[in-house]
C-alpha cells in the first residue's frame, strides 16, 4: 500500500510549544521549525509546572519523569507574610485526575521535546530545526516565509509558534477586521522576581525548612497586599524556585526605555525592600538566592480566531497568559497534540480549511476560559465583567482544566454536547 502524500509543514518558533508541535506532527508529515536564536536551552531557564492535562501527553509521548529529573508535587501551604502556615492541603491530582502534577525546569523538558522532535525516539521523519534564522516577512496567503537572508520557505501549512510578541499573529490579523481583541501584549500591571535558592538554606531556617521534608510541594507566601506573594517551590535536587510577584511601577519606565520585559541581574537589596513588610527568614531567603532577573508580567487580549490563510497560531503567539494558574506552557503543548490529531489523517492542503476550523472550535473557548480566570483572579477584570463572572469557582476551573485528556477525547465530548442540544431544541 502506497504511504499517504506528507504536507510539508514550517513552524515559527522552537520553544516548548513549537517543539511540542514538531514531536506531533513529525509522524504523518514533513517538518521544519524555525528558530530566531541559536537553541540554548539554558536560555531564560526557570523552574516550571507541568499540571496533569499536559503530563498525561508528555507521558503517553515517552517523556517519563526521570528524564525530567522532575519533582511530584504532594503538598500546599499557603502562608502569611509572617510565614506562618494558615492553610494546607494534600494535592489531590492522581486521585482526581490520573496524574500527578510535576516540577521541572524549563531547559529539561525543552531538551526533550527537541530530543522527540529530532531523533528516531517516535516514529516517522525527524524535523528539520534551523537555527539563528530571522523573518523578513510571511505571507499567509501563499504560505511562504522570506527570510533575511533572502531565503524563501513553502509550506502547505505554516505553525505561529513564535511567543507573545509573534510575527505569525501579526500576519494573521494583518486586515482581518472581524478579529476581537489586540494582536499587543497587555501588561497585568504586575511583575516578578526571578531566581531561585539553594535547598541549604531554607532546610537551615526554622521558619522554611517544612518545604525541605518528605512532603515535596509549593508554599505561597502572601502579604497584605494581594499582588505581592513570593511562591516557593522545587526547582531540582539542591535548589528551590522563587518566584516574587509585586505591582510593577517601579520598573514600568525600565521596562518601556529598554524594550524588554525582562530586566536581567536586579540587586537583590531591592528585592528585599519590595518585601521589607515579610518576615526576616523570608527576606533572608531573598537575599541569599542567586541574582534575580524581573520579568514583566503580560497577556494578550483574547483573540475571536487564530487561523488566516495556510497559518495557525498556538501557545502564547495564540492566547498568552498570566502565569497564576501556572497553565501557560501546559495549553501549549496541549495545543500542539491537538494539531497533531486534526493534522493526522489530512493528505492535501484541501482538507486544511476543515481542519483549522475544527482545531479552533476546540481550542479557542478552551483557552479563552484560562485568560479570563487568570485575569479574574489577579483583579484585571473590569467592575462589569466581575459583577457578570460572580465568585471564582476555584474547584470548578480545576476540574475543566485538569480533567482535559487529548484533544480526540474533548472532540469527541463537545460533538455529543452539540448533538444533544440540536436535539433539545
Amino acid at each position: 500500500m502506497p504511504a499517504s502524500p506528507r504536507l510539508h509543514i514550517l513552524i515559527v518558533g522552537g520553544g516548548l510549544a513549537g517543539l511540542a508541535a514538531a514531536s506531533f506532527l513529525r509522524e504523518h508529515h514533513d517538518v521544519t521549525v524555525l528558530e530566531r536564536f541559536k537553541l540554548e536551552f539554558s536560555r531564560n531557564d526557570y523552574a516550571m509546572s507541568v499540571a496533569p492535562n499536559t503530563h498525561r501527553l508528555l507521558l503517553q509521548q515517552g517523556i517519563e519523569d526521570e528524564n525530567l529529573q522532575a519533582t511530584v508535587l504532594t503538598y500546599v501551604w499557603v502562608c502569611d507574610a509572617s510565614g506562618k502556615v494558615v492553610r494546607k492541603s494534600l494535592s489531590e491530582s492522581l486521585a482526581r485526575f490520573g496524574t500527578t502534577t510535576i516540577f521541572t525546569r524549563r531547559s529539561r523538558l525543552h531538551a526533550e521535546l527537541y530530543t522527540l522532535a529530532t531523533t528516531d525516539r517516535l516514529p516517522g521523519k525527524p524535523a528539520c530545526v534551523i537555527e539563528e534564522v530571522k523573518i523578513s516577512t510571511i505571507d499567509v496567503e501563499e504560505g511562504t516565509i522570506t527570510t533575511d537572508r533572502g531565503d524563501t520557505l513553502r509550506g502547505d501549512i505554516i505553525i505561529g509558534a513564535d511567543g507573545i510578541n509573534s510575527a505569525v499573529r501579526a500576519a494573521v490579523l494583518s486586515g482581518a477586521v472581524d478579529v476581537a481583541g489586540s494582536a499587543a501584549a497587555v501588561p497585568s500591571g504586575l511583575a516578578a522576581y526571578l531566581c531561585t535558592v539553594p535547598r541549604a538554606v531554607l532546610a537551615a531556617d526554622p521558619v522554611l525548612a517544612f518545604l525541605t521534608g518528605e512532603r515535596a510541594g509549593m508554599a505561597s507566601f502572601r502579604g497584605a497586599d494581594p499582588r505581592r506573594r513570593i511562591l516557593v517551590y522545587p526547582a531540582d535536587a539542591g535548589a528551590f524556585q522563587i518566584v516574587a510577584y509585586h505591582p510593577e511601577e517601579r520598573w514600568a519606565a525600565q521596562f518601556a526605555r529598554e524594550g524588554s520585559s525582562i530586566i536581567r541581574h536586579v540587586a537583590a537589596a531591592r528585592v528585599v525592600e519590595d518585601f521589607a513588610d515579610f518576615h526576616p527568614s523570608i527576606q533572608e531567603m531573598l537575599r541569599r538566592a542567586t541574582t534575580p532577573d524581573v520579568w514583566r508580567i503580560r497577556d494578550l487580549d483574547p483573540l475571536s480566531r487564530w487561523c488566516a490563510g495556510k497559518a495557525v497560531l498556538i501557545g502564547d503567539a495564540a492566547h498568552a497568559v498570566t502565569p497564576h494558574f501556572g497553565q501557560g506552557c501546559n495549553i501549549a503543548i496541549e495545543d500542539a497534540e491537538a494539531l497533531g490529531y486534526f493534522l493526522g489523517t489530512v493528505t492535501s492542503a484541501a482538507q486544511l480549511p476543515d481542519a483549522l476550523a475544527s482545531f479552533e472550535a476546540l481550542r479557542i473557548p478552551r483557552a479563552h476560559m484560562v485568560q479570563f480566570a487568570s485575569r479574574q483572579v489577579t483583579g484585571q477584570l473590569s467592575e462589569e465583567e466581575q459583577k457578570k463572572a460572580g465568585q471564582f469557582d476555584s474547584a470548578a476551573f480545576m476540574t475543566k482544566v485538569y480533567g482535559y485528556k487529548s484533544a480526540e477525547d474533548a472532540w469527541e465530548e463537545l460533538k455529543t454536547s452539540e448533538t444533544e442540544q440540536q436535539c433539545a431544541s
